[in-house]
C-alpha cells in the first residue's frame, strides 16, 4: 500500500432523483453540457481480458448482459485470484488516445467519460492510495487517464471521469468479502483518489459518480470537494443514494436515468441516459447482440426529444482498441450528425409530450425539427402546435428546397405534403420547420403514439 494523503470528504450516489439546478444560483457551468447532447462512455479495465468468461462459462450472456464488467462479482472470483489472474495480462500496447478522441470527434460527440475505477476496484490511473492500479499491478506502465485527458485538451474535447465511490469488490468489506480495508481506510482511499483525479489531470468537465448510498461515503461533502477543486465540473446525480430526498441533493447537476433507458416522456430537468451498443458495457468476446446504426440514432433522437443527453458506450478490447463493430457504428453516426447535428445540438425537448407514428420532435427557439424515422410518402402530419410554420425544408438538403405546408386551425394539425416516395435518409430524415413567432403548444392536444423505452419501436397508446 502506498502512502495515503489528501483527506477529502466523499459521497454516495443517486440513480434518478437529483434536481438539475438544486440550490445553485449560477449554473452557467452547465451550458456546454446542455448544448452537447451526445458523448462517449468508455468502460475499460481488467474485466476486458476475460471478456465475460470464467472457467468456461459465459457470464456476459447468462447474467443478462451485465456481467462482462461485473465478472468478478457474478462469478464470485476471490479478489486475490482476480488480481493475480488478470492484472499481469493487462498490457494494452495498441491503446492510442489520439485515435479514440479523433473517432469521438468524427462521430459528433462533445464529451468523453471513462471509467477511472469501476466496481472491481482497479484504477486506470497512477494513485498513491493503493498499489492496485495500472502502474503498480500491470506491465502497462502508463497513466491511461492522463493520456486521454491530455488528448482531449489537445482536440478541444470535454473530458470526464467515471468513479465508483461506493461499490468496490476489491477494497471494501461486505457481502461475504473480507476486503482489504476497514471502512475508515476505504474512505481515505476514496478521498485520496478523488483528490488525485480532480488535481492531476487538468480540467475535469464531468464527474460521473456511480452507486451512491452506504454508511461510509458522505455525498454532500464529496460534492463540495468537486466544486472546490473543479468548480466547472458537471456532477452526475448518482453521487447520491436513491433514498436521499431531492431537496438535499445539493451538488447533483443532472439526473442519470437507469442504464439503457429511453424516457417515455419529457424530462424538464437536466438529464442523461447512458446506452450500450450491444448488451454488455465492458468488452465481451461473444456478445453479438449489436444495435444497428439506425437503432442507435433513434435512441439518441428520442432522448433529445425528451430533453435528455445521450452517452453512448464503447468497451475497448484487452489490446486497447475499439472493436470493428463499434468503429463502424461510431463513424456512421458521425456521417448522419455531420448533416443533421443541428437537430440535436443545443435543442430542447419537444413542445408536446407525445410522439407520432412517423417519429418525434426536437426544438430550438422558433424552429422545430421533425425526426422522421418511419417514412411514408403520404402527407406527414402532426397536431399540438398552434400556428402555421413559414418554411419547411429537409435539413440535409444543400439546395434548401422548400416543402409544401398545410395547416388546419381546427385541431391545430400541420401537414407536410409532396414528399418523395423514398426516404432521403432511411435512418432518420430531418425536416426543419421555421416559425415566425415563439412556438406555442395546444394545451388540449393529445397523442396516440409513443416510442418504446427499450426497443425504439412505436406503439399505439390505445
Amino acid at each position: 500500500m502506498k502512502l495515503r494523503h489528501l483527506i477529502l470528504l466523499f459521497t454516495s450516489f443517486a440513480i434518478l432523483v437529483p434536481s438539475a439546478h438544486s440550490d445553485q444560483v449560477d449554473d452557467s457551468h452547465m451550458e456546454w453540457w446542455r448544448d452537447a447532447r451526445y458523448g462517449m462512455f468508455i468502460h475499460w479495465g481488467l474485466y476486458s481480458i476475460p471478456g465475460g468468461e470464467w472457467n468456461g462459462k459465459d457470464y456476459g450472456k447468462e447474467m443478462g448482459g451485465a456481467s462482462a464488467e461485473w465478472l468478478m462479482n457474478s462469478a464470485k472470483i476471490p479478489k486475490k485470484e482476480y488480481r493475480e489472474t488478470f492484472a499481469p495480462q493487462f498490457n494494452p500496447t495498441d491503446f492510442n488516445a489520439e485515435e479514440w478522441v479523433s473517432l469521438a470527434k468524427a462521430s459528433g460527440m462533445k464529451y468523453i467519460v471513462i471509467t477511472s475505477k469501476h466496481h472491481d476496484g482497479f484504477a486506470l490511473f497512477d494513485t498513491e492510495a493503493s498499489d492496485y492500479d495500472v502502474f503498480d499491478a500491470t506491465p502497462f506502465d502508463r497513466d491511461i487517464i492522463k493520456e486521454l485527458a491530455d488528448e482531449c485538451a489537445r482536440q478541444d474535447m470535454k473530458f470526464g471521469v467515471y468513479y465508483s465511490q461506493s461499490k468496490d469488490w476489491y477494497h471494501r468489506r461486505g457481502q461475504g468479502r473480507p476486503g482489504t480495508l476497514s471502512n475508515e481506510d476505504y474512505l481515505e482511499l476514496v478521498e485520496t483518489q478523488l483528490g488525485e483525479l480532480l488535481s492531476n489531470y487538468g480540467e475535469i468537465s464531468v464527474l460521473w459518480f456511480d452507486v451512491g448510498g452506504n454508511n461510509v461515503i458522505e455525498a454532500n461533502a464529496q460534492g463540495a470537494r468537486v466544486r472546490e477543486l473543479q468548480p466547472n465540473a458537471v456532477i452526475c446525480g448518482r453521487l447520491y443514494s436513491r433514498s436521499v430526498p431531492k431537496a438535499q441533493q445539493k451538488y447533483a447537476d443532472f439526473i442519470s436515468l437507469p442504464d439503457r433507458t429511453i424516457a417515455s416522456s419529457r424530462i424538464l430537468e437536466d438529464a442523461e441516459t447512458c446506452m450500450t451498443m450491444r448488451d454488455n458495457w465492458g468488452f465481451d468476446k461473444d456478445d453479438d447482440n449489436w444495435k444497428s446504426t439506425k437503432d442507435i440514432i433513434e435512441r439518441m433522437v428520442l432522448s433529445a426529444a425528451r430533453g435528455v443527453n445521450f452517452l453512448l458506450n464503447v468497451g475497448p478490447t484487452p489490446e486497447g482498441t475499439l472493436t470493428p463493430e463499434e468503429i463502424e457504428r461510431i463513424k456512421e453516426i458521425g456521417e448522419w450528425m455531420a448533416l443533421n447535428g443541428k437537430s440535436i445540438y443545443g435543442t430542447t425537448y419537444a413542445p408536446v409530450d407525445f410522439d407520432f407514428p412517423w417519429g418525434a420532435m426536437t426544438q430550438k427557439g422558433q424552429t422545430l425539427y421533425l425526426h422522421v424515422m418511419n417514412w411514408s410518402p403520404d402527407a406527414l402530419e402532426f397536431n399540438g402546435i398552434v400556428g402555421k410554420p413559414v418554411k419547411a425544408t429537409f435539413l440535409a438538403d444543400p439546395n434548401g428546397r422548400e416543402l409544401t405546408i398545410k395547416y388546419d386551425p381546427q385541431g391545430h394539425v400541420t401537414r407536410i405534403a409532396g414528399l418523395p416516395e423514398d426516404a432521403p435518409d432511411t435512418r432518420d430524415t430531418v425536416i426543419v420547420l421555421e416559425y415566425d413567432a415563439p412556438i406555442k403548444d395546444d394545451p388540449n392536444a393529445t397523442g396516440q403514439y409513443h416510442w418504446s423505452k427499450t426497443t425504439g419501436v412505436k406503439h399505439n397508446n390505445n
